[in-house]
């Protein structure tokens, strides 16, 4: 059985003492001795997470013959208000429908010997390993990190769209699976901001976690999506780093780095990524909401731009520091880095390479040429049809150059060739087009000879 932290003279409140089996404050969980739940629908088999409000169970669905993940809510947690809380979790994530958010099967109460019940939630049991424990590998691949990110941002577009705030951003709130795709999870502080929900999480309350907090989550103000936004700017920042922007002894002198002190560059800690990478965190950890990206589709929608390439649902991920007293799962092998200062390309992108473009502008030209010499010796009718054909043939092969060099300069790093190659694809096209325009107004065919 998995358990947090000894016991102490003076536990917070929360904590499980190990020793005794109690939680802080002397009040007996009495969960602890639940084989079942849900009129013995679902079977408990072992315990795989305890946290300060809830424990979570491997169990075993009966009536269908699955593995799930069952949460019972600490028996210390027993107030209206976290009751309230805890169906609310169950309501709003039961609601969405993405596979990148832990999907949540039922939800009821289970009666304990003293004549009480316990709520219990049943969800999808995910196989794999949280975030956190990849993060203290060290730093991840600039693909990796964005690509667990985006998959991070889809699943709070399905979250904000339906109304909730995660509050609770973090690795740990992060499991990969073993096949590699994200799962967000335990939206337990989540709060429904839609126009007829309760106010559970009151403005002036302080929830979450300090490190990973908005600077107006940190003050105890109203939020909205945007916290989200700020929270996975700080997770993608410790992907890419190793570490957290901010650092202090104590929660209070963290909360105020929040509020006033600006993140480091990822350039002052020796990280090099894409000039858009480090724009984008800048924006994601501005203290004003209003700086932000304006939704969690519009940030993933930037990490898609500076990543250069699809983003799969699969996310290969590095195999991480063993950490004493984890489930022994299978380690997930590291995807092969790709070369330094060359963008990532997929199957079937060579119709966007800078060459590309260069070759097709300088066949249109010979093309048009060839064409231009037959079409002057017919008839005028045709003639006229032919000029027309060929023109079409010249501007064609130009606005599909300048579709590729401005792609490719756009897209690129700045150090990259492909930069250089869609800046030099940009200037031949716009020569050509130039060019075959004055032939056009001045009449002066001679110069196509």
């Amino acid at each position: 059985m998995a358990v947090l932290t000894p016991c102490s003279p003076q536990p917070f409140a929360g904590i499980v003492c190990i020793q005794q089996g109690e939680l802080a404050g002397g009040r007996v969980y009495e969960g602890e001795g639940l084989t079942s739940v849900g009129a013995g629908r679902y079977k408990l088999i072992q315990t795989v997470g305890r946290g300060g409000m809830a424990t979570v169970h491997e169990a075993v669905d009966s009536a269908l013959g699955r593995k799930v993940a069952v949460k019972v809510m600490h028996r210390a947690a027993t107030s209206e208000e976290f009751r309230a809380r805890f169906q609310q979790e169950a309501r709003a994530v039961g609601g969405l429908n993405t596979p990148t958010v832990v999907a949540v099967h039922d939800i009821g109460e289970e009666p304990v010997p003293d004549g009480d019940s316990v709520p219990y939630m049943v969800m999808e049991f995910v196989e794999g390993r949280p975030l956190s424990q990849f993060v203290s590998a060290g730093p991840m691949p600039v693909d990796e990190a964005l690509r667990i990110t985006a998959d991070v941002l889809d699943g709070l577009a399905a979250s904000h769209k339906a109304g909730l705030i995660h509050r609770d951003i973090k690795p740990a709130n992060v499991m990969m699976t073993m096949d590699g795709d994200v799962k967000v999870l335990d939206f337990g502080i989540a709060r429904a901001i839609a126009a007829d929900a309760s106010p559970i999480t009151r403005t002036g309350t302080v929830v979450g976690t300090a490190h990973y907090m908005s600077p107006e989550q940190a003050q105890g103000k109203e939020l909205d999506h945007r916290s989200d936004l700020y929270s996975t700017g700080v997770l993608l920042f410790e992907l890419l780093s190793g570490r957290r922007p901010f650092h202090a002894e104590s929660e209070a002198a963290l909360l105020y780095h929040h509020v006033h002190s600006a993140p480091p560059l990822l350039s002052s800690l020796g990280v090099t990524v894409p000039e858009a990478v480090q724009r984008l965190i800048s924006r994601s950890l501005d203290k004003e909401p209003d700086k932000r990206p304006s939704s969690a589709g519009q940030m993933r929608s930037m990490i898609l731009a500076a990543m250069q390439m699809p983003v799969s649902r699969r996310t290969s991920i590095a195999q991480p520091t063993p950490i004493p007293e984890r489930p022994a799962y299978d380690p997930i092998q590291p995807p092969p880095v790709p070369p330094e200062n060359h963008a990532p390309r997929s199957a079937g992108s060579w119709w966007g390479d800078p060459w590309v473009g260069i070759t097709v502008a300088a066949f249109g030209y010979i093309a048009g040429l060839i064409s231009f010499r037959f079409v002057v010796n017919l008839s005028i009718d045709a003639r006229a049809i032919g000029i027309l054909l060929f023109y079409g043939l010249m501007y064609m092969s130009v606005l599909y150059g300048l579709f590729v060099g401005i792609r490719n300069t756009r897209a690129a790093a700045p150090q990259t060739s492909r930069r250089s190659l869609g800046v030099l694809c940009i200037f031949i096209n716009l020569l050509w087009g130039f060019y075959h325009l004055g032939t056009w107004l001045l009449g002066f065919r001679i110069l196509y000879f």
